[in-house]
């Protein structure tokens, strides 16, 4: 018997998302590849963990009620527009699964986030996708999204948008859900690392979330809590967008440890992230200044905390290796498709170890 017979025919077309997050591979390296929350976690997160061993020998709550009350006690929002995920990878992967049948349209820009078409594809919809233009810094132009929506069961947006780094404001981003209502289309909305961004306090939608029909935002404390080796993220939404979602997701699927920690960081260590945004917004304008002057890459400053430039006379790859010999890693974003293999991706980390990343691309370029 041939397995490939058996197998859904998107399944078998469908090859896995390439990431970046390798550090792990290279013990001594500055990982600048990975855009996570510079200080590393909280110091509080051993003794979290230590506080939920005990709970190790029961299964876990299946609706996720500490970590889902932590969350409305924080954001302001009620209990049923709320959903937990094992980080928003699961959310990502649930709301095609929810929301999706085979020929549905699905629109989203190009580059973005890796995971969000794969989803789609699964279920067997067309992505039609948006290219960004080089000439208008790599932005994503709502104007030709809104053009594209007809037809659309729904539409994503990741804000920062990964990897091109560029924000989008909270008026540009409902004024797209208006359009995405009125044309009946769904609005996946991705702020996983908008809390790293200085004044983020005046973009994020998610006071608006609840009083619309049409949006699904997700969040999760990989990135703001740097602890991507632990899978905490979350989702909010009307309470119909919710319901069904959480009639479709995994059971148990957030562990006792998750739960505790996610609500324990909540509650207690929240203000480790805008400590980090603020850090960074002042870190990125130097940075830029800096490792522009090597001439080695094409950046400027970025709306968040991570750039996206073009080498200049390399590829990304190349540029990743001879970086690697200075004991640095920045992402090759060749996985992003053409024209995508010549740029790079890193993210603003402590001003000392920024400094060693300028000091490396100097060396590489001879500066």
């Amino acid at each position: 018997m041939d397995p490939n017979e058996l197998a859904r025919i998107e399944v078998q077309r469908s090859a896995r998302p390439v990431h970046g997050g390798l550090g792990w591979k290279y013990p001594g390296v500055e990982d600048f590849s990975s855009n996570l929350n510079p200080y590393g976690p909280p110091a509080q997160l051993a003794q979290y963990i230590d506080e939920a061993r005990d709970r190790l020998i029961w299964y876990p709550d299946d609706h996720s009620t500490e970590f889902r009350n932590a969350i409305c006690s924080r954001l302001g929002v009620a209990p049923d527009q709320v959903i937990a995920g094992a980080g928003s990878a699961e959310l990502i992967r649930l709301f095609p699964e929810t929301f999706l049948d085979r020929g549905d349209k699905v629109l989203m820009p190009r580059p973005t986030f890796a995971e969000y078409g794969y989803g789609c594809r699964l279920r067997g919809a067309e992505v039609i996708e948006v290219p960004l233009r080089e000439d208008n810094d790599l932005r994503i132009d709502l104007t030709e999204m809104m053009s594209r929506l007809q037809g659309c069961k729904a539409a994503y947006i990741c804000n920062p948008n990964n990897p091109t780094g560029r924000v989008l404001s909270r008026k540009e981003v409902l004024e797209f859900a208006s359009e995405c209502e009125r044309r009946k289309a769904l609005l996946f909305l991705d702020e996983t690392l908008l809390e790293l961004v200085p004044g983020s306090k005046d973009i994020t939608c998610i006071a608006e979330v609840g009083s619309r029909d049409n949006i699904f935002l997700i969040r999760s404390l990989t990135k703001c809590f740097a602890m991507p080796g632990m899978r905490i993220g979350y989702g909010i939404g009307n309470d119909r967008i919710v319901r069904l979602m959480d009639s479709a997701r995994l059971s148990w699927n957030l562990g006792q440890l998750e739960q505790h920690v996610g609500a324990k960081l909540l509650t207690d260590c929240y203000g480790h992230i805008s400590k980090a945004a603020e850090m960074m917004g002042k870190e990125r304008s130097r940075m830029a200044k800096e490792i522009s002057a090597t001439g080695l890459v094409n950046i400027r400053e970025p709306d968040s905390f991570f750039f996206f430039g073009r080498c200049n006379g390399r590829t990304g790859l190349e540029m990743q290796e001879e970086l690697l010999g200075q004991n640095v890693l920045v992402r090759d974003c060749a996985s992003f498709g053409h024209p995508f293999e010549h740029y790079v991706r890193f993210s603003v980390k402590t001003p000392e170890r920024n400094s060693s990343l300028i000091e490396a691309f100097r060396r590489a370029g001879g500066v």
